[in-house]
């Protein structure tokens, strides 16, 4: 997988849970957060490891959340995004960071 790719995987995941949740996290990373989102190639690598970083809990104002049905809806729209179709595993909850879910995802055979 090139680096374009990968960066462009992140801003899918990042696309997603804006879609599902309908923020950008909170106000302090939200601008960030929408500048990564617009030019995910030609983001600085800070930003893009900033991204990488954040946990799905901030996109959630609940902390026993994403529960297992968003979870689900949040995968499938990170499938449709990535042009796949597979079934979403386990392993993963609102302290999973962006970049471990996007690894999930490119990983999914």
């Amino acid at each position: 997988m090139t680096k374009d790719e990968r960066r462009i995987n992140r801003k899918h995941v990042l696309d997603a849970l804006k879609r599902e949740t309908g923020v950008d996290d909170g106000l302090s990373a939200a601008p960030r957060i929408v500048a990564y989102r617009q030019d995910p190639v030609g983001a600085p690598t800070k930003e893009f490891a900033f991204c990488g970083a954040l946990t799905l809990r901030r996109w959630y104002i609940d902390p026993s959340k994403p529960n297992q049905s968003e979870r689900r809806s949040l995968w499938q729209e990170i499938m449709k995004r990535m042009g796949k179709n597979k079934p979403m595993p386990g392993g993963w909850d609102g302290d999973t960071n962006v970049s471990q879910l996007q690894a999930i995802a490119e990983e999914a055979k």
